[in-house]
């Protein structure tokens, strides 16, 4: 399963991929995504991180469901 949700995160693309990065794994907040990406304003940023989380889960689950059971 984790292969699968590192591969949906390479499918994801940029600039998704870089926020749901810097979020969830480095630990960086939305009014610092807000700095360094010129977002209008954090709740921009926590709007587009919502979005990007909608298709990252679309894409874990095709393939999820796609993938034979061992």
């Amino acid at each position: 399963q984790f292969a699968l949700m590192s591969e949906a995160l390479v499918r994801l693309g940029e600039p998704c991929r870089s926020l749901l990065e810097g979020f969830y794994l480095l630990d960086k907040s939305m009014q610092r995504r807000t700095a360094e990406h010129g977002d209008t304003n954090a709740d921009n940023a926590k709007n587009q991180k919502y979005k990007c989380l909608v298709c990252l889960k679309k894409l874990f689950f095709t393939q999820y469901k796609e993938e034979p059971l061992p």
